[in-house]
């Protein structure tokens, strides 16, 4: 298998092998698949808005191929879901997770997701370094179709909908690392695809800081 490969099936179906599941009021998600981190309360409503991915220079962000979910502000998560998220689970590269009900793999990367009825918000980082070069072959082949800021450089920013849900997918290069971050959330809704972008502005600022 490539390095840098994916098996091809909806993330929002992605189930965890293991999953750790936080408290009603939220946590932050341990990069440990072995035990879980110790909770730590969000907010119960959120008190502002965060920051655009316009405002926040990310092709200077420098993103370690590593463990970061701990550094996701729990804030974020709330605000991108609409509501405190229910689960929380986190898994390693060289787990074997299943993501599908056929389909299970070893994955290469670090990644956490956080879910609130039948919305997802989930960010993954690739283990393997990416070359720039890599990286615009994967601009280039992946999803396209927004105007979108800059999420590392190069990137890429999409929207697909299919029965009633919309999932917004922000794909960059910071540094040598291949970032990725998901919102799964009803479509219909004006104001989805600015929560995407915050809750993306807030994972690239978290996993840069990790």
């Amino acid at each position: 298998m490539s390095p840098v490969r994916r098996p091809r099936v909806a993330r929002a179906t992605l189930a965890v092998a293991g999953t750790l599941l936080f408290a009603l009021l939220g946590a932050g998600c341990s990069g440990s698949a072995d035990s879980g981190p110790e909770p730590t309360a969000a907010p119960s409503e959120a008190v502002d808005e965060g920051t655009a991915l316009a405002d926040v220079d990310t092709t200077s962000l420098v993103v370690a191929r590593a463990p970061f979910c701990d550094a996701v502000d729990p804030a974020a998560v709330a605000r991108a879901l609409g509501e405190q998220p229910a689960e929380g689970s986190s898994y390693r590269s060289g787990q074997r997770i299943k993501l599908s009900d056929d389909v299970a793999d070893v994955v290469h990367e670090f990644g956490c997701r956080w879910t609130a009825g039948d919305g997802v918000a989930e960010a993954w980082v690739f283990v393997p370094p990416v070359t720039r070069e890599r990286a615009a072959d994967l601009v280039r082949t992946g999803c396209r179709g927004l105007q979108d800021p800059a999420f590392g450089e190069p990137s890429t920013v999409c929207r697909t909908q299919a029965h009633g849900v919309a999932t917004y997918t922000f794909r960059g290069l910071f540094g040598d690392a291949w970032l990725t971050c998901r919102l799964v959330v009803e479509a219909g809704q004006e104001e989805t695809l600015d929560r995407a972008d915050r809750w993306c502005a807030a994972v690239a600022t978290g996993a840069a800081t990790a």
